[in-house]
């Protein structure tokens, strides 16, 4: 089995009164992504967590690349974007989310190799933005490439991207691209953004061009000319 193929079978989650997620099974094959479809909320994060051997499952089992070991999974998973868990604070600048997720990556990240992170991605005036005020394609695209650095890992869990609202496509190419480099990638998201995702992206809007101004003479008769 290659070391980086996921296979879920049967996991449950126990939730407060009911499972939070059950009874679900996929097969995620290494070098694509896997898009699952949860409704959002806790669930979503109950299933990234169960993913990434966070925490105990009621029934079924994870394994990465054969191997169901708690230890293992935590090692090969890296969980991105996961609501109250690993998604960057809102009001954080962007120089202080690189900072962190390069730390987390094993990466040097002082001021001068976040700069220069910026820099080679043409993003350095938005150094000091806040996260939340960025575009959402962004956003996703950074955590996904600075997730993907990890020595260790091989399996990024992409966590309810369509709450931020935006074209899926969008995501989705990004999450294509981690996954060409032979990563595992599994996509959590929303029922109606998974079934939108089977469909083939809309084509851009394109702004009808502004009429040309042009002299006008005087009216007559009361008819513009």
């Amino acid at each position: 089995m290659n070391e980086r193929q996921v296979v879920v079978h049967d996991v449950s989650v126990r939730g407060t009164h009911e499972p939070f997620v059950s009874g679900v099974g996929f097969t995620a094959p290494a070098a694509s992504v896997t898009v699952v479809a949860v409704d959002p909320g806790v669930g979503q994060v109950a299933l990234a967590l169960a993913l990434g051997g966070r925490v105990d499952l009621l029934t079924g089992c994870v394994s990465v690349g054969g191997s169901t070991d708690r230890a293992h999974l935590q090692l090969r998973t890296r969980l991105v974007d996961v609501p109250d868990v690993t998604a960057p604070e809102d009001a954080f600048p962007l120089r202080a989310v690189v900072a962190e997720e390069l730390a987390l990556a094993e990466r040097p990240s002082s001021r001068k190799d976040v700069a220069a992170f910026l820099r080679d991605r043409g993003l350095s005036e938005l150094a000091p933005r806040r996260w939340e005020s960025l575009p959402t394609g962004l956003r996703t695209r950074l955590l996904l490439e600075l997730g993907s650095w990890h020595p260790q890992v091989r399996v990024i869990v992409l966590t309810g991207p369509d709450r931020h609202g935006g074209d899926p496509h969008e995501w989705f190419e990004a999450a294509r691209s981690v996954a060409e480099c032979g990563l595992t990638v599994i996509a959590i998201c929303a029922p109606a953004t998974a079934s939108a995702l089977g469909r083939p992206a809309e084509p851009p809007t394109v702004p009808a061009p502004e009429p040309t101004s042009e002299p006008t003479s005087e009216p007559t008769d009361g008819v513009p000319a």
